[in-house]
């Protein structure tokens, strides 16, 4: 008897494995498989029961081995914003919680996900941060969010919850989403953001070179990164922009560097200096594909109020221009229901925050 797996694509992701590895082991044909994908990944249905090609049978199995839904994820509320909406998932197997945001533009629709329940970094400016290291996502985890979001998306971020380098899942999870026989979004339109695990960039430029690379900068100064972002003590931003610049040469994609701009910390003219200086210390082949997006600061749960947002950067953002860096500024949506960047913190009451930084 031909096995389903030997009549199907590599998939990737720990559940959707689990699935097709159990159908096999009861012996269904391959069209049972086959199935089971096209309804979940073809037309968004992850409820076994809702699998209706499907004998009987074969759905009971199903459900009594995984549970109601295909799907590692549960959705619990929804808020709306401005252009953006907000998702509480509920992991299944424990339930733990993380959020997605879903931004609708005019001519495209962008997905945030998340990569772990909380985060370990404990970077100064980030509600997340405050949440404290929970747990890794899982493969599936990662990648259920898109595809209980997914519509039509045209674009997926990794900027949610989380350090996505920090969790070895995400290279598979990458792979669920660009994978044609599954979520199928195109790898260039697939978007990883770090603050600068250098192992792990070079394990992307290796496994996804297409995708697309953000490193969180956020100070020219060693010191100040330090205080703002505790890894620069591990990877020190100089030897991150080393990396980088391999990466560019292997792949010949522009890198984005993330610029959180807070009002009165890191504003002012040396700062911007600074930063014109790291980006033209890059050699010649490689310096035209950086480009500086500069952010707005988001207040967010439990930052100390010292924080705040520039109230005007257009001095700043004019000596990169006088110096030809290339740079834009970023608007931020979904302020109002804790959605944009720094703010997730997945509804974590302050006094249930456990706060780990293994960096410190």
């Amino acid at each position: 008897m031909i096995s389903c797996r030997s009549m199907l694509p590599k998939l990737y992701g720990d559940r959707i494995n689990q699935i097709i590895n159990f159908i096999s082991d009861r012996g269904e044909p391959p069209r049972v498989a086959k199935q089971i994908l096209r309804w979940i990944y073809k037309r968004g249905v992850t409820r076994f029961d809702g699998m209706t090609e499907l004998t009987n049978e074969t759905r009971s199995k199903l459900i009594e081995k995984f549970g109601e839904s295909a799907s590692t994820l549960h959705l619990t509320t929804e808020k709306e914003g401005d252009a953006a909406t907000k998702s509480l998932f509920t992991c299944n197997i424990d339930g733990a919680k993380v959020e997605a945001v879903s931004l609708a533009f005019r001519n495209h629709h962008s997905l945030c996900i998340s990569s772990q329940v909380g985060c370990a970094f404990g970077c100064a400016f980030c509600a997340t941060g405050k949440v404290g290291f929970k747990r890794q996502l899982s493969s599936s985890e990662i990648s259920d969010q898109v595809l209980h979001l997914k519509k039509a998306a045209t674009s997926v971020s990794f900027m949610g919850m989380g350090e996505p380098l920090g969790n070895p899942k995400v290279f598979d999870a990458i792979s669920a989403i660009i994978n044609p026989e599954q979520l199928g979004v195109s790898a260039s339109r697939v978007n990883v953001s770090t603050i600068g695990i250098i192992p792990s960039i070079a394990k992307l430029t290796e496994v996804h070179p297409r995708v697309n690379l953000t490193y969180s900068l956020h100070s020219p100064f060693p010191e100040q990164r330090i205080e703002l972002m505790p890894i620069e003590r591990v990877y020190p931003f100089k030897a991150v922009f080393e990396q980088l610049d391999h990466r560019i040469r292997l792949t010949n994609n522009r890198i984005w560097i993330a610029y959180l701009l807070l009002e009165g910390v890191n504003d002012s003219v040396d700062h911007a200096r600074a930063l014109v200086d790291l980006i033209r210390q890059r050699p010649n082949d490689v310096r035209y594909l950086y480009h500086i997006n500069l952010l707005p600061y988001n207040e967010a749960r439990s930052v100390p109020e010292k924080m705040r947002r520039v109230s005007n950067i257009s001095g700043f953002k004019k000596i990169l221009d006088r110096e030809s860096i290339s740079n834009s500024y970023r608007n931020s949506f979904g302020t109002n229901i804790d959605a944009a960047c720094g703010q997730l913190y997945a509804e974590y009451e302050s006094s249930n925050i456990q706060r780990v930084n293994k960096f410190s």
